[in-house]
């Protein structure tokens, strides 16, 4: 995070800050499920949010649940879980299921097994999946794969890949993937209207599916997809597209079916503190940078904009990449102060795991926002808290990227990170 911290900023401990993420609390359908004023968790297509139940919509049930940072969400039954509170040390015990078989004498053996042995189980031999790589450069992308074998460990798969080749390119490439890198292939979407503006997609590129933004509808069948794990934006046909979907509880869920976030808050533009300046030289027009927007006197979320040309009184218009016009029709496009805006940072990819304290920025609700890593958890994802909102939040690891601050016209790494 930043070198300096806000006066008012609370005083806090990343370790006690929250327990570990809870697992989903099983409920059969026809128990009287979560009531009004109880706190529970909700998933947003980046994570799982606390929040409090407003009101319980029956046939068929439905929540509207305000989560923290101000925002209700009308959520399914499938889509809420409860808030579990245990130590850190029995985390192991509660997410570890134990498989129950027979011997041949008919005796009842119960065998303890990793989460991560059951999901490798999961994808036997000639199973049809898709991969995805953690890889400097690949963040963000999926690709087709039929799993071949196993390894004696419980967490690796030999898969060999549909559309990827070894360096001769004579044959396809066959190598061991983590198995929380692995999932079903998602069912076939026919979208016959045209994607929206802002719609999660994925792109096929470079042989494989990216996860992206649509950032302009264009005449023609033609789309422009913005990736926030690279800062690019590219053009696609229609039909080189397909809904995002997401594996929630075990059901796959497009994100054009999701319920939208309603009543979110307009966040203000803050200026940036005494070290932080632009200091920006050299042409202009068309230079990749980022707002700075706030709450409550914190600097908290960075959106991507490009500059059009330079304005008056110090000021500059620009168009950004991930906010709208209130008719949802075009980008965003205003003047801006400098003090507002910085030159997008050099894109960092990290390979290896992020450990706590780390300082990150979290793509959240179409921006980068500023926290720092609480727990490392499962399958690449983590907790991160967010100072500006006091809130914690679930991300992958393909959705973060080291925090980096400019200063005196330089990149520096934040202080936390051990990059």
């Amino acid at each position: 995070m930043s070198t300096t911290t806000p006066t008012n900023s609370p005083a806090w401990s990343p370790a006690s800050l929250i327990n570990t993420p809870s697992p989903l609390k099983k409920r059969k359908m026809e128990d009287e499920g979560f009531c009004v004023g109880q706190t529970v968790e909700v998933y947003d297509g980046c994570g799982w949010r606390k929040g409090e139940v407003l009101e319980v919509v029956d046939d068929p049930r439905r929540y509207k649940v305000m989560v923290l940072g101000g925002c209700c969400m009308v959520v399914d039954d499938w889509e809420v879980r409860g808030v579990i509170d245990w130590k850190q040390d029995d985390v192991q015990q509660i997410n570890t299921p134990k498989l129950v078989l027979k011997s041949k004498e008919g005796t009842k053996l119960r065998i303890k097994c990793t989460p991560r042995a059951v999901k490798a189980a999961a994808f036997q031999t000639g199973t049809r999946v898709e991969v995805r790589s953690n890889e400097e450069g690949y963040h963000g992308s999926w690709f087709a794969a039929t799993v071949v074998g196993s390894e004696e460990k419980d967490d690796k798969l030999l898969v060999q890949y549909e559309t990827l080749k070894t360096e001769d390119e004579t044959q396809a490439l066959t190598e061991m993937a983590d198995v929380s890198n692995i999932r079903p292939r998602p069912p076939i979407i026919n979208r016959l209207e045209r994607f929206k503006m802002f719609e999660k997609v994925n792109a096929w590129y470079n042989d494989g599916w990216w996860v992206g933004l649509v950032s302009k509808v264009l005449n023609g069948l033609k789309y422009v997809v913005y990736f926030w794990t690279t800062n690019e934006e590219i053009e696609f046909q229609h039909s080189m597209l397909r809904p995002h979907q997401d594996m929630i509880n075990g059901k796959w869920v497009a994100s054009f079916l999701r319920p939208k976030l309603s009543d979110e808050p307009r966040l203000e533009k803050v200026e940036l503190r005494t070290g932080e300046g632009s200091l920006m030289v050299g042409p202009l027009r068309g230079l990749r940078v980022e707002i700075a927007h706030g709450k409550e006197g914190y600097l908290s979320t960075w959106y991507p904009a490009v500059i059009i040309r330079p304005a008056h009184n110090g000021k500059y218009l620009v168009e950004y990449r991930t906010l709208k016009t209130n008719d949802g029709c075009d980008l965003l496009i205003e003047q801006v102060d400098t003090v507002c805006l910085r030159p997008a940072p050099p894109v960092i990819q990290r390979v290896r795991q992020f450990q706590q304290n780390d300082g990150v920025d979290a793509w959240d609700v179409n921006g980068w926002r500023i926290g720092q890593i609480c727990t490392t958890m499962k399958e690449s994802k983590y907790a991160v808290y967010f100072v500006a909102t006091d809130t914690v939040t679930e991300f992958h690891h393909a959705d973060l990227r080291p925090h980096q601050d400019f200063i005196n016209g330089a990149w520096v790494p934040a202080v936390t990170d051990m990059r």
